[in-house]
Order: structure tokens, then sequence, then C-alpha cells
């Protein structure tokens, strides 16, 4: 279940739903960062600028290869999203049958 209500990026840890910056689907991804965080990328460390959040995938890229798709698409790939492209915060998941409950 999703909030749609969200203006601003929630806190590290949180779920979205946003539109990927380089192709426009929606894509479901674990906020790192957001405005003013120091994320390490490419050996070094990229500031966020105001409204911006490092989105990551919970998959490896070692787990993504083993289930047969490429590299997990996040902001390694396309770069800090802009707030503009969020569109929900997730906080409940009913399903699969084992994991239905509030997201953390």
């Amino acid at each position: 279940l999703l909030d749609p209500t969200v203006r601003r990026w929630p806190r590290p840890g949180s779920i979205v739903l946003f539109r990927e910056p380089d192709g426009g689907d929606l894509a479901i991804k674990r906020v790192a960062g957001r405005s003013g965080a120091r994320i390490p990328f490419a050996g070094g460390f990229l500031i966020l600028g105001p409204d911006e959040a490092w989105l990551t995938a919970d998959a490896t890229p070692e787990r993504a290869a083993a289930a047969g798709y490429g590299a997990p698409i996040d902001s390694n790939r396309f770069g800090p999203g802009p707030v503009g492209q969020l569109i929900a915060r997730a906080w409940f998941r009913y399903g699969p049958a084992g994991r239905i409950g509030r997201l953390r």
C-alpha cells in the first residue's frame, strides 16, 4: 500500500515509488540518503543537493545476476533522484503470505 501525499523525500531506509529519471518507468527503491547526505560514489563522495535522494535496490548485483537479471537499476546508474520524480511512500506489504505487514 502506498501513501501518495508525500511531497518530500522520506527518511533513509524508507521504501518509495518513483519515476526513473532515464525512462519514466515506475520503480520501487529504498531511500539511502537525502538532501545534504554524503554518498560514497565512484571512489569519492557525492553531496546530495536540495530535494535530491540517493535510491538503492535491495538486490545485490550478484543476487540480480543469479535471478537472470542484469545489474540493479538505482542511483548508481541514474544518479540522485529529484523530488519531482517521487510518487508515494510504501508503508504496507500485502504479499507474499509470509511477508505481509507494515514496512519499516
